[in-house]
């Protein structure tokens, strides 16, 4: 009869328990922190969207009434996402609950930010005060007769094929590199 034994060299394995254990704190603040980055990252390219107009270009004025009093009041049409900077300044990282566990969010938190007295109507007298988050799905998803001009979904699409992964690799760099 033949038996197979293991011997463990005492400075050896504490060192691999060390390892494991550092791995693991590694994994669980990731868990944290990769949402935020992402959250982070994906508020930045909204941004960046809005201030270059990226998706303005294949969208006519609603109406040149509009078009005109927003051109006068302003000096520049300003591309659809940009009035006064009010959508702009309300973009942020936030905490969302989703069932029982809370994750990161980058987007404008529905119903916290006032848009102010700007016209919605391209008279130029003052409109009601409103949420931005509802200007903002006003503009997303439309409404009677007013055409949708996505944003948030389309930057989300290209955020997830480029700022996504990349996020995703330095997490599995840090989770690696934890091993030592």
């Amino acid at each position: 009869m033949n038996s197979v034994g293991i011997k463990f060299v005492g400075f050896q394995i504490k060192r691999w328990i060390a390892a494991c254990l550092l791995e693991q704190r590694t994994v669980e603040e990731e868990r944290d922190r990769l949402p935020y980055r992402q959250a982070i990252d994906y508020s930045d390219m909204l941004r960046q969207n809005i201030t270059s107009g990226k998706f303005d270009s294949g969208y006519s004025p609603y109406n040149m009434r509009y078009f005109n009093w927003k051109y006068n009041v302003f000096k520049s049409t300003g591309g659809f996402w940009k009035l006064r900077g009010e959508l702009l300044a309300a973009i942020s990282v936030f905490k969302m609950r989703e069932g029982k566990s809370l994750g990161w969010m980058g987007g404008i938190p529905s119903g916290e930010t006032d848009s102010g007295n700007v016209s919605w109507f391209g008279t130029g007298d003052k409109g009601r005060r409103m949420p931005i988050a509802q200007y903002a799905r006003w503009l997303e998803f439309g409404r009677r007769g007013q055409p949708e001009r996505p944003l948030f979904q389309p930057t989300l699409v290209e955020y997830k094929d480029g700022g996504a992964k990349k996020q995703l690799a330095i997490t599995s760099l840090r989770i690696k590199g934890a091993w030592k």
